[in-house]
């Protein structure tokens, strides 16, 4: 087992040494769109028959798939045991606290691959209090550093509610009259940050049912 294990780690090595693995945050297909003290935003857009580079993730992340195609992936290094069970695929999270993901993407469809990389910045040591059960949420998972949400707001419907952590909001639809805290959001990304115990006022003026990822963080 140990020459075994060896065996692997060489192999691994002249892998990467083959191509220079960079931080997912200096990966051009990442952009940067928001940070703070509490989350840092990567906007991921691949381009029919793009590739990106191989790259590193290290810190604890929301991944949410904005519009999936036919895709495929080299992992180099994959995490083990880092996940949760999520009641939705397209929205899931990881840790890494055993290991990295190393790997590059690629999209093989002919329209662009869109992804949110919502990496967590916070120890994940507050009491948040309950889940929330107003009507449109349903809870996706609670993970040590972030509880989820998967909010669908009917047409014509409206909620207000205060939260006593910190609170992401990424539009998951294209539409026309949506509002958060009086923020049009338009199409599918867009996003809000809400301090703790700010008020949320969640709006939907078209004729067809919204969707958001709302997350808490701890």
């Amino acid at each position: 087992m140990r020459k075994i294990s060896i065996l692997f780690l060489l192999g691994l090595a002249v892998r990467l040494n083959a191509q220079e693995v960079i931080p997912v945050t200096q990966e051009p297909l990442h952009k940067n769109v928001f940070e703070n003290e509490y989350l840092r935003v990567l906007d991921v857009r691949i381009p029919p028959g793009d590739t990106t580079k191989i790259h590193k993730h290290a810190t604890a992340s929301v991944f949410i798939t904005l519009h999936q195609v036919r895709q495929g992936s080299q992992v180099i290094l994959e995490s083990r045991g880092t996940g949760v069970r999520s009641a939705d695929r397209r929205i899931t999270f990881e840790s890494f606290y055993n290991q990295p993901r190393i790997h590059r993407v690629w999209n093989s469809d002919t329209s662009l691959f869109h992804a949110m990389d919502i990496e967590i910045l916070i120890k994940g040591d507050k009491n948040i209090g309950d889940s929330i059960a107003l009507d449109g949420f349903r809870q996706l998972f609670d993970a040590s550093l972030v509880r989820t949400y998967r909010v669908t707001l009917k047409s014509k419907q409206e909620l207000e509610l205060k939260r006593s952590g910190p609170v992401f909001i990424v539009g998951l639809n294209n539409a026309n009259k949506i509002k958060v805290n009086k923020k049009l959001f338009t199409s599918e990304g867009d996003f809000l940050f809400v301090l703790p115990n700010e008020k949320i006022e969640l709006k939907n003026d078209d004729e067809k049912e919204y969707s958001f990822a709302f997350l808490e963080l701890k």
